[in-house]
C-alpha cells in the first residue's frame, strides 16, 4: 500500500546510501581465523556492489584479487565511505585520516565507546565525534552493523536479499537490524534501505527520518529506537514525517529493566514512558511490542486494501478454532455479523450437512479438503455485501487423519481462496498455523509465499491478524487528523 503525498524533507544522506567506493579496514587475509571486517567484504559482494572496494590492514596484502592497502591514506582517487573494524583505541587515528583523504561518511562498527558506561569510552566517542566534524566527516554509530541498500549493493550480511522493496528500516540495535532484515525477506517485505545506527554519536534517528520522509524509494518507515539525542527535533520530524507516510515503531526500553538495557546497549537515555506513548499517540506512529508484530503490520501495510468497516467474516476448518478466531477478532474491535438465513441455506446447500459444523459466521467447513468444495464457499461469504473483510483460517494440526495437513491439500485448499481473491475486491486474508512439526512448519512457509505471491497477506496466528488489522484500521480511522 502505498500513500503519496508531497515531501519535503531537508537532510541530505545521499552519500551514505550512494557511495562510488568503499573501504574496509581492519580485514584479515587469513582465512583461519574469524575475521569480522572480511565478512562486510562477501556482503557487499554478494550483494553486488559495483563501486571501487578497497580492503585496508596494516598487515597488507591481498584478499579476493584485492589489494591490501595499508592506509586508507594510500587509497588511489577519491574515498566515499568507510567501514571500520578496528578496536575503539585505533579509531581517532583512523577519522584523522579519512578527513585527510577526504572520505564522506565513516561507519563504525567498533564498540567500546560510550555504551560500555566508563569515563574513557565516552572520552573516546567525543574524542571522534570532534575529530570527525572538524574534519567534514559523518559517522554512523559507533557500535552498530551499519547501511543496508540493496539498489546500491551495500550490506552487512552475504545473505541479505539483493531485491529492493518500499520499506525503510531504521534500527539502533545491530543483532535487530539483522534479524529483522531476515525475518521480513521471509515474510515478503523488502527494504528501500536499512540502518543501524548503534550509539548515533552524529548521524542519528532524526538524520535519517528527516531523509527517509523525503525519499522517493520509500513508501513506509519502521522503526526500533531505544532513545533520541535531541527530543524536541525528534518530535517535530517525526510529526512531519507520520503526516507524510506510515510509521511503525518498537520503542525498546519501556520498563525500568529495559530502560537499563538499553544504557547498557547503545548508551540511549530511554526516557519517560508516559512521554514516549504520549508523543506517539500524538503523531499517529503506529506502535508494536515485538519485532514479529512489526512484520505483521508491514504484510498489512503492504497487501491488504482498506477495509470500508470493521465487520468481519471467517471462514475456518475446525470448531474450537472459529470459536477462538471469534473472540480474538471481537476483542480487538471487530463486528462479526450473523450470516442472514438465506444465505446459510445457501451455504448448506454447497457444503455436506455432516461435515459443516457451523454455517453462521464463523463458517466452519470442517472436512472440506478439496479445492473445488472450498471455492464456493468462500466466494459465497467474499460476496455478502454484510461483511468488509474476509479472513481464512488454516489451522495444520487439528484433523484427527493427518498429524499435519499433506501440502498438497494445503495448497489445494489455498488455491481456492487465492481464486477468490483474484476475482473480488473484497479485502481478504489468511491465517495460517497450528504447527506441530517439521513437516507442519515447512507447508506453513510454503504455503505463505503462495499467499503472498497473489499479495495477500499471512499471519501465523489469530491474534496476529487482528492485532495487525486492528492496527492498521486504527491508522485510517485517524488519517485525517494526522493530514490536517
Amino acid at each position: 500500500m502505498t500513500i503519496t503525498t508531497k515531501v519535503t524533507g531537508t537532510a541530505n544522506l545521499d552519500y551514505v546510501f550512494n557511495p562510488e567506493s568503499v573501504a574496509i579496514v581492519g580485514i584479515s587475509s587469513n582465512g583461519n581465523e574469524i575475521n569480522v571486517a572480511r565478512l562486510y567484504l562477501e556482503a557487499i559482494l554478494s550483494c553486488n556492489f559495483e563501486g571501487r572496494i578497497y580492503p585496508v590492514s596494516t598487515r597488507g596484502g591481498e584478499i579476493q584479487g584485492l589489494k591490501i592497502y595499508t592506509n586508507v591514506r594510500d587509497i588511489p582517487g577519491s574515498l566515499d565511505y568507510v567501514i571500520c573494524c578496528i578496536p575503539a583505541p585505533s579509531a581517532p587515528q583512523l577519522i584523522k585520516d579519512c578527513a585527510a583523504k577526504g572520505v564522506k561518511v565513516v561507519h563504525l562498527l567498533t564498540a567500546g565507546f560510550s555504551e560500555d558506561g566508563t569515563e574513557e569510552g565516552r572520552r573516546l566517542e567525543a574524542e571522534i565525534r570532534d575529530i570527525a566534524r572538524q574534519g567534514g566527516v559523518r559517522l554512523i554509530g559507533p557500535n552498530c552493523m551499519g547501511v543496508y541498500c540493496p539498489k546500491t549493493g551495500l550490506s552487512f550480511a552475504p545473505d541479505f536479499p539483493r531485491e529492493s522493496g518500499s520499506v525503510a528500516f531504521i534500527s539502533q540495535s545491530g543483532g535487530n537490524a539483522m534479524y529483522f532484515t531476515r525475518l521480513a525477506a521471509q515474510r515478503g517485505v523488502y527494504f528501500s534501505k536499512a540502518v543501524s545506527y548503534g550509539n548515533a554519536c552524529d548521524v542519528d534517528e532524526s538524520d535519517v527520518l528527516e531523509y527517509l520522509m523525503a525519499d522517493p524509494e520509500t513508501d513506509m518507515i519502521a522503526a526500533y529506537i531505544e532513545g533520541v539525542k535531541d527530543g524536541k527535533r525528534f518530535s517535530r520530524i517525526l510529526k512531519e514525517v507520520t503526516r507524510m507516510k506510515p510509521v511503525v515503531m518498537i520503542k525498546g526500553g519501556r520498563t525500568e529493566a529495559g530502560g537499563r538495557a538499553a544504557a547498557s546497549h547503545t548508551g540511549a537515555l530511554a526516557g519517560s514512558v508516559e512521554v514516549w506513548n504520549g508523543l506517539l499517540r500524538q503523531t499517529g506512529v503506529i506502535s508494536v511490542p515485538t519485532l514479529e508484530e512489526l512484520a505483521d503490520a508491514l504484510v498489512t501495510f503492504l497487501h491488504l486494501p482498506v477495509p470500508q468497516g470493521r465487520r468481519l467474516g471467517t471462514i475456518g476448518i475446525g470448531g474450537g478454532a472459529t470459536v477462538v478466531a471469534a473472540d480474538n477478532y471481537v476483542s480487538a474491535g471487530f463486528v462479526l455479523p450473523s450470516l442472514p438465513q438465506e444465505m446459510q441455506r445457501k451455504l448448506r446447500s454447497i457444503v455436506p450437512s455432516d461435515v459443516g459444523l457451523s454455517l453462521n459466521n464463523p463458517v466452519d467447513i470442517s472436512g472440506q479438503f478439496e479445492g473445488a468444495d472450498v471455492y464456493p464457499v468462500v466466494r459465497a461469504v467474499a460476496d455478502y455485501s454484510g461483511i468488509d473483510i474476509l479472513v481464512f483460517h488454516l489451522p495444520l494440526s487439528i484433523v484427527p487423519i493427518f498429524s499435519s495437513f499433506p501440502e498438497g491439500i494445503a495448497t489445494s485448499i489455498l488455491d481456492a481462496v487465492i481464486r477468490v481473491h483474484n476475482e473480488t475486491t473484497k479485502p481478504m486474508a489468511v491465517v495460517i498455523n497450528n504447527f506441530t512439526d517439521g513437516e507442519s512448519w515447512q507447508t506453513a512457509l510454503n504455503c505463505q509465499r503462495k499467499c503472498q505471491e497473489a499479495g495477500i497477506p499471512v499471519y501465523f496466528s489469530i491474534n496476529s491478524a487482528a492485532s495487525a488489522i486492528d492496527r492498521f484500521l486504527r491508522y485510517h480511522e485517524n488519517r485525517g487528523r494526522l493530514t490536517g
